[in-house]
């Protein structure tokens, strides 16, 4: 009688060839051996396809599939489809993990009856990433509100808004048809992670870092494209906003929202190209906050002090030099 499958990881792949190997070598090495890998080469046009299939004829837990190019939530999906796993996990061809974190995550899981686990990552960046410390490292319950609240206000490395670094339950996900929105290219995780977090109320939390992310990468499927930003966060707030209203927790997490609200606008400021900044900036600020009106009365956190006085002279309505030149300064610095 063959093994039972613990746990499928869904491994979507556009041209990764430079990370693939790497992270497909964590994946297989991991010390929880019941699994099946998912890989899903989604149109590459590089190499990525080639070593999956050398890694596949070595392991006969890796599975296959070559599909035209359809993004990265069609790939999570039709993984999610094939999975044969009592849980699914999912991981960016370009990131690695720990040997022991499937393992973890799983006895998170089952120690606690939760059907989702969570663990901390590695923001990997050029200068390294930081070490976390943790005054335990025993499993706990966060409830669905704690966790909104984290994944509208946090970054780095404890950040929830990744539908990467957490285990899921494949019943849960199937009974409750949770699935990746194929209209969006933009964040979709954050919309997945939303939607699992509200209808689980809670998850396990394991304090401990098992995911590396690999912030430099910009060819990976999770990483979306400059074009029409406002238009992406537009149909981001839009799905989020009406996703916390119908579950009813949106006055409990609305301080939360507007933070990541104020995120947004930060990026979209930044993408501006600098030739016309001055006048642009100002533009895009007075639109966004016809929007999204709500945002001048968020009580910022997590903010430093170049960001906190940028909003200040925003809610003056001092859109002039002063207030160009201070973001324009923020944009120079890479603060944001």
């Amino acid at each position: 009688m063959e093994p039972k499958i613990l746990v499928s990881v869904i491994l979507p792949v556009y041209n990764a060839e430079k990370y693939l190997e790497k992270c497909l070598t964590s994946i297989c090495r991991q010390t929880l051996k019941n699994i099946e890998i998912i890989a899903i080469n989604d149109g590459s046009s590089d190499q990525s396809l080639m070593i999956l299939r050398k890694f596949a004829a070595e392991d006969g837990r890796i599975t296959v599939f070559d599909i035209p190019n359809g993004g990265v939530s069609k790939a999570r999906n039709l993984g999610i489809e094939h999975a044969n796993g009592q849980y699914v996990t999912f991981v960016d061809a370009d990131d690695w993990i720990e040997v022991t974190m499937l393992q973890e995550l799983y006895l998170a899981c089952r120690l606690t009856g939760s059907n989702i686990a969570k663990c901390d990552l590695y923001w990997q960046e050029t200068t390294g990433s930081r070490q976390l410390n943790y005054s335990s490292h025993d499993y706990c319950t966060v409830s669905a509100v704690d966790c909104l609240n984290q994944l509208f206000t946090e970054i780095g490395e404890r950040h929830f808004g990744f539908a990467s670094c957490k285990l899921y339950l494949k019943a849960f996900l199937d009974k409750h048809a949770l699935r990746f929105d194929e209209d969006m290219s933009f964040a979709e995780d954050t919309v997945f992670i939303t939607r699992a977090v509200i209808k689980n109320q809670a998850i396990c939390y394991v304090p401990k870092q098992l995911y590396y992310y690999n912030v430099g990468n910009q060819n990976s499927l999770t990483r979306g494209t400059n074009i029409n930003v406002r238009q992406k966060y537009d149909v981001l707030y839009e799905k989020l906003k009406i996703e916390l209203e119908i579950s009813g927790v949106y006055n409990e997490v609305k301080n939360s929202f507007l933070n990541y609200q104020f995120e947004g606008l930060l990026v979209i400021l930044h993408r501006i190209q600098t030739s016309r900044v001055r006048q642009d900036i100002k533009i895009e600020i007075q639109s966004f906050l016809k929007r999204y009106p709500d945002l001048l009365k968020v009580k910022l956190i997590n903010r430093n002090v170049k960001q906190l006085l940028f909003f200040r002279l925003v809610k003056m309505n001092w859109l002039n030099l002063s207030s160009t030149l201070i973001y324009v300064n923020l944009k120079k610095n890479k603060i944001i």
